[in-house]
């Protein structure tokens, strides 16, 4: 193998790594900037508020359920916007408003493995 081989097949394993590196530090990234979104959002959000404030301050919910369906007590006339932390279930968090026929935040809490 000559000097010029090895040098090529340098640049190609060091722009491969280089790859592999942003392909896994820019997901990691969003998923840190993500989670601290909705966390500080989360405690701007007070029982009262309409579910369009919701949505404005924490954006779309992962998903909408019963109250109690996932998580907690079951409630009547009530629906649950879950916003899970972006690495669960390997970091099982989930921040729950509870919002009722209304259209209004009746109850938030997070669920968090001990």
């Amino acid at each position: 193998m000559t000097a010029e081989n090895v040098s090529i097949h340098t640049k190609r394993i060091t722009s491969l790594l280089s790859l592999m590196f942003v392909g896994l530090a820019l997901p990691l990234g969003w998923g840190f900037y993500r989670n601290s979104r909705i966390e500080a959002h989360f405690k701007k959000v007070t029982v009262g508020a309409s579910s369009e404030v919701v949505q404005g301050l924490m954006g779309q919910p992962s998903w909408i359920e019963p109250c109690g369906e996932s998580f907690g007590t079951t409630r009547p006339n009530c629906n649950a916007y879950i916003y899970r932390n972006s690495f669960a279930p390997l970091i099982p968090e989930y921040y729950s408003l509870s919002v009722d026929t209304s259209g209004h935040v009746i109850y938030k809490y997070v669920y968090e493995s001990p």
